[in-house]
């Protein structure tokens, strides 16, 4: 008891003291004598907060005990954590708005300005090498046009290898002339300090890789649900080999491939689904011993690039590989994810049907206001043959397993099939067949992308009519 008389705050963790029995003292009392009686390690501990119950714990007594004590504090010394959290808020916002603004008055780092230059330009290859490499080519002086029909099946070795230096010359300007635009600042940094240019060239090819990988992310976790869903339609049901099972009945009960993980570590041949549409139409995948070849890699897996996954309804005729030739829906619905929005490739399930054009709206139902790629790359409502190979490259790959991205797959090279599929539309010269099919499916594509686009109504040529301008000044 003797200990309680000496102390009379310690009175709190045991039981209450007599003096909080006696009528209540004044303020000034209460103040004078809790800081007598305070012990002076006390002096430097945070103070107790309002409301806090007292007597739970013998080690924080000190500041449980004194509900009138924490009249000691001033009022501005506590922190007022609603309008500091209100504060933070109103400055997110605040960020947030400024990084999806896309007015003209903003400011457009050189990472974002790179994004656009793989989708749009060049899948492949150093930035950098592609702006000297053109560069040089107009300063030596164009290709003249050929003298002989570049299609010709009784073509030389001669004339094979100068075709390919002349399509890769001309592939690798008109890449050039889509960074200019995509770039608008390129031109005057290529007239300034080369050494400024090393940072400047870091950075876009940065924000051009990391767009690229984004997408490949994209297609490849789309493509999984597409199939997932669709694992009963005909057109995808017969790649599916899975033997059935007979139940406790006897009855025969269908079983299907394991459904595809958002990686890509279930994928590949060994997937009776991947596998039919990643191989070309040449290989019958309906053939078991066919099946065992291109799994165990005694038969060639790149016979060619008319693979089904780019056909209408996933099938091709080996006879007339032109016809449906890049125009499956999942080569539509990807193209759609990537450039005009996820939202927009919902619910395209049809082949050869424009969809209906909507607003997009976000998961909370209001209407977005984020751009899609394409219109923060001015594609102005044109479907461009490098989009069309770019989507065709991220979607094969996004059904085999490889593990990270590669520029080959079981030695089927995706920059000889971005290549490819670019120079389908773009070679071809004015007045040939090869040209008018190519025309054809450019107009079939914007009628799938932009269906009320006013430039859709015509072809997107702008890389078409850009060499034959070239061409035309020899």
């Amino acid at each position: 008891m003797a200990s309680r008389s000496r102390s009379p705050r310690r009175s709190g963790t045991g039981g209450r003291s007599t003096h909080h029995s006696s009528p209540r003292r004044s303020r000034s009392q209460t103040r004078r004598r809790s800081s007598s009686a305070r012990p002076n390690h006390d002096s430097h501990s945070p103070p107790a907060r309002r409301g806090s119950s007292r007597g739970r714990h013998p080690s924080s007594s000190s500041a449980r005990a004194r509900d009138s004590d924490d009249d000691n504090i001033p009022d501005q010394d506590v922190p007022d954590f609603k309008a500091a959290y209100l504060a933070l808020k109103a400055s997110n916002e605040i960020a947030a708005v400024k990084k999806r603004k896309r007015g003209p008055g903003a400011s457009v780092s050189t990472q974002a300005m790179g994004r656009g230059i793989r989708m749009l330009a060049m899948l492949f290859g150093e930035i950098s090498t592609a702006v000297t490499d053109a560069e040089a080519y107009l300063v030596d002086g164009r290709f003249d046009d050929d003298d002989f029909d570049e299609f010709s099946d009784d073509l030389t070795e001669e004339q094979l290898e100068h075709l390919a230096k002349k399509r890769e010359c001309e592939r690798n300007l008109v890449a050039y002339q889509q960074i200019l635009r995509l770039v608008p600042g390129l031109n005057s940094k290529l007239q300034g300090d080369p050494a400024d240019l090393i940072d400047f060239y870091a950075q876009l090819q940065k924000g051009a890789n990391d767009s690229r990988s984004e997408n490949v992310g994209t297609i490849t976790r789309s493509l999984a649900s597409w199939i997932n869903a669709d694992r009963d339609r005909p057109d995808i049901a017969i790649f599916d080999h899975t033997p059935a099972i007979l139940t406790q009945a006897g009855e025969s009960a269908r079983q299907y491939a394991h459904m595809l993980f958002e990686d890509r570590g279930n994928r590949g041949v060994e997937h009776d689904v991947c596998g039919g549409l990643l191989t070309c139409i040449e290989h019958d995948w309906t053939q078991e011993d066919i099946r065992d070849s291109l799994r165990d890699t005694s038969l060639a897996i790149n016979e060619s690039f008319y693979c089904r996954i780019f056909y209408l309804g996933f099938q091709g005729d080996p006879e007339n590989v032109t016809k449906g030739f890049l125009q499956s829906r999942y080569m539509v619905k990807g193209y759609k994810v990537v450039f005009t929005g996820p939202a927009s490739a919902k619910g395209e399930d049809s082949e050869n049907i424009p969809p209906t054009a909507k607003r997009l709206k976000t998961t909370t139902g209001r209407k977005s206001t984020r751009k899609p790629p394409c219109d923060i790359f001015h594609m102005g409502g044109k479907v461009t043959p490098r989009s069309i190979a770019y989507i065709a490259v991220l979607l094969h790959f996004a059904l085999t397993n490889a593990a990270i991205w590669t520029s080959e797959y079981y030695k089927f090279s995706y920059p000889q099939m971005y290549n490819f599929i670019v120079d389908y539309f773009e070679a071809p010269r004015e007045g040939t067949p090869q040209r008018e099919r190519a025309d054809k499916l450019l107009n079939w594509w914007n009628k799938q992308i932009f269906p009320n686009h006013a430039a859709s109504a015509s072809t997107s040529r702008t890389a078409i009519s850009s060499m034959a301008k070239l061409r035309a000044q020899g």
